[in-house]
């Protein structure tokens, strides 16, 4: 019943997400690109349910790896509108991405328990510090772009202290026992790994780079 019971919270959650972003879109005059995040920072708080209805068995994956399917028939036949870029210039398969850095963290997870709370840290890095990325870096007073205006000093700024946030609470709610210098690295990390993604590959740099350098670090 509590399996059951996951699937339902956790798929009711996801579905729940892209309706909010397509009634943003649709009532409140959202840009396309707010649909997107609100689907980007959502998903990702699947990973509660997840662990506290699934723990490691290897129900874990499945919901991602479902979503791994979906989301590339959604790229190719926009299916889910609400996520998708509508300029073929910028369309990217970063939520296919995205879905598939979570499969591979929830197949570490179920391979060993220990990680759990390591993949749960990366996939809110990746929500939080990548979604939240290109709103302070769209600030022009005082900001510099760099990598041929695609990175800003402000949006990597932010990418470093959300992520250094987060890695602070998850290791302090859940025992995961990281210092200071530890959570500084590993935030740092977060940071270069989300410059070194291009056209939703970030999905899969960020979050897979936190996930090992908070495994170096607690294995």
């Amino acid at each position: 019943m509590n399996i059951l019971l996951g699937y339902i919270i956790v798929f009711g959650w996801v579905f729940l997400s892209l309706g909010a972003a397509a009634a943003a879109k649709r009532w409140l005059k959202a840009s396309d690109e707010v649909g997107r995040k609100i689907v980007h920072v959502s998903v990702a708080f699947t990973w509660f349910p997840m662990y506290f209805f699934f723990g490691t068995s290897w129900h874990l994956p499945i919901p991602t790896a479902i979503f791994i399917v979906l989301n590339y028939i959604s790229c190719r036949k926009n299916i889910f509108a609400m996520m998708e870029r509508s300029e073929k210039e910028k369309q990217s398969y970063g939520t296919v991405f995205y879905a598939l850095s979570m499969t591979v963290m929830a197949i570490c997870a179920c391979l060993d328990h220990r990680l759990m709370t390591p993949y749960g840290i990366a996939a809110l890095c990746m929500a939080l510090g990548d979604g939240f990325a290109p709103i302070f870096g769209s600030i022009q007073k005082g900001n510099r772009s760099f990598f041929g205006g695609k990175r800003s000093i402000y949006g990597c700024m932010s990418v470093f202290i959300i992520c250094g946030l987060v890695i602070s609470f998850m290791s302090a709610f859940f025992g995961l026992g990281l210092i200071w210098w530890q959570i500084l690295i590993v935030a740092w990390g977060a940071t270069v790994f989300e410059l070194l993604g291009v056209k939703g590959t970030d999905n899969l740099t960020l979050p897979l780079g936190v996930f090992v350098l908070i495994c170096l670090f607690v294995l």
